[in-house]
């Protein structure tokens, strides 16, 4: 026994029926996850709890019967929620301090180099893959010669 036919879209959230209309459209949990913004495991717990709304065995069949109704016809696509960075507003005071130091900020963060708990994977660009080494070689360079620099001073104590 299915649900009520004429209830099904008020048993039923807006991501839970654009879940089930991107099954309509053949995808499966980790393309509809990547559009959704979502993981995989969210996904899947949607159908489920969809299925068991409209007491039904499968994604394919509780789409099919979402599709017959009509119901993906009156909903608007779900989008998940973006952040506009300042500088798209056109509303940030240039002398406000707090937005000269985060821009700033912005310039000179390239992340570390090797893995952290933060940031497990290498997701630099090709710059930042430029500079690192570039920083490296500078901070070695600048190591050798204060210990050059020190040992030349003992030297002539010594002498």
């Amino acid at each position: 026994m299915q649900g009520d036919p004429d209830n099904q879209g008020d048993l039923l959230s807006a991501v839970q029926i654009e879940t089930l209309r991107h099954v309509f459209e053949h995808k499966n949990s980790k393309q509809i996850a990547r559009i959704m913004g979502v993981s995989p495991h969210t996904v899947d717990e949607r159908i489920r709890r969809s299925l068991k709304k409209l007491n039904v065995s499968n994604r394919v069949e509780a789409a099919k019967l979402l599709a017959a109704r009509g119901i993906f016809d009156h909903v608007t696509p779900y989008q998940p929620l973006t952040y506009q960075s300042l500088e798209l507003g056109g509303s940030t005071n240039p002398v406000d301090p707090t937005a000269r130091r985060g821009s700033l900020r912005r310039i000179f963060d390239i992340g570390a180099p090797f893995p952290t708990a933060s940031q497990p994977a290498n997701r630099h660009g090709l710059m930042e893959r430029i500079i690192w080494p570039i920083l490296i070689a500078l901070a070695t360079i600048l190591a050798f010669s204060a210990l050059y620099s020190i040992l030349i001073g003992l030297g002539r104590v010594l002498a």
